[in-house]
């Protein structure tokens, strides 16, 4: 008997239909386009309108690292799928806007500056997070005097924290949260947008002046030193309230006077200056534009490529709030964000500097 053979049927391995797989490439070359158009419009917009525009103050809450990475991905899939050139144009021209923004530190690739004859400060900034409410109060000191700076810049300093023994050999001149501590002979002492009303309650004091000038010398010259903390951008409530956006632009408001006040008394002070302290303003928001195109960025003296000061408990710090600008008479020597220990959520900045004795 003649066995019987059966067989059983093969399976085609499935083809993906070759009109599918380009409609998809093209939808993916489509998305690439499109996000390379949308963030070089996204970047350009953010040049023109922060620092002009209240609305734009919630845009500049992005970690400025966003303005590098998301350009640089649309570059790279440009360049990869081969998109033609045209569309690489635009991926690169949105790389080098918003790159720009992003925070770099270009100086920390170039030599250090050299020795400089004049005279040699040393000043550190700092917002202490409220002083010492939640740290220990000898350890703070400590590590405050540890500094051995000429000049301290202190922000968020709490009402009668300060003791005379504190800080031996120093003048203390306090304006509300503002404490400037100095080792140096006081000239002039100037509280910025004005001098409080006599009288003034310690918060009203607080909510008035945000940016405290004193003239100190040394070997002859002198130097205004300008301690400043600007407003914080808005409060932590729903922005589908109307008082969410209410209280943005009343912020704005109050960080525009602050700012003016600030750069009229910069732009007519012919001392050299130093002006250092915490501006709650990152490098992707336009409030700094004019001190930044008007003095130089303390960052000329520091060896780090990306600098950020905030928020120092996290592992990676991804914002730069805290900058100290000097005019040209001022050469920065070296400039470093130091450690707080946990003592607050901003880096503290450490500034040793040169006034360049005049001809």
């Amino acid at each position: 008997m003649t066995p019987t053979v059966t067989s059983t049927p093969t399976s085609t391995p499935t083809v993906v239909d070759r009109p599918v797989r380009a409609r998809i490439a093209r939808a993916g070359r489509r998305v690439i386009v499109a996000a390379g158009v949308a963030w070089l419009v996204f970047a350009g917009l953010n040049v023109v309108l922060s620092g002009r525009w209240w609305l734009w103050l919630v845009p500049g809450l992005l970690p400025p690292l966003v303005f590098a990475v998301v350009p640089a991905l649309v570059t790279a899939g440009t360049a990869l799928l081969r998109l033609g050139r045209r569309p690489l144009v635009i991926a690169l021209a949105g790389l080098a806007v918003g790159g720009a923004q992003a925070g770099f530190n270009p100086a920390a690739l170039l030599p250090p500056s050299g020795d400089v004859a004049g005279t040699h400060f040393k000043v550190v900034a700092w917002n202490t997070e409220v002083w010492d409410e939640w740290d220990d109060p000898a350890g703070f000191l400590a590590f405050l005097r540890a500094q051995d700076a000429d000049v301290y810049l202190l922000q968020e300093y709490a009402e009668n924290g300060l003791h005379p023994a504190d800080f031996p050999g120093y003048s203390a001149i306090e304006r509300g949260e503002l404490l400037t501590l100095t080792r140096l002979p006081v000239r002039r002492v100037v509280a910025l947008p004005a001098e409080p009303a006599p009288g003034s309650s310690w918060r009203q004091v607080y909510e008035q002046v945000k940016s405290l000038r004193v003239d100190v010398t040394a070997g002859g010259e002198t130097l205004s030193v300008y301690n400043v903390h600007m407003p914080i951008q808005l409060d932590l409530v729903s922005p589908l309230s109307a008082d969410f956006y209410r209280q943005l632009r009343l912020r704005d408001a109050a960080r525009h006077r602050q700012y003016t006040s600030l750069e009229n008394d910069v732009r007519d002070n012919r001392n050299p200056v130093l002006v250092a302290g915490d501006f709650n303003t990152s490098p992707v928001m336009g409030d700094l534009r004019w001190l930044a195109d008007s003095l130089h960025d303390a960052a000329s003296g520091s060896r780090s490529l990306y600098p950020a000061s905030w928020r120092s408990y996290w592992p990676v710090q991804l914002w730069r709030l805290d900058w100290a600008f000097t005019s040209d008479a001022v050469t920065v020597q070296r400039y470093e964000f130091v450690d707080p220990r946990r003592m607050s959520d901003h880096s503290l900045q450490r500034i040793e500097l040169t006034v360049r004795r005049a001809p």
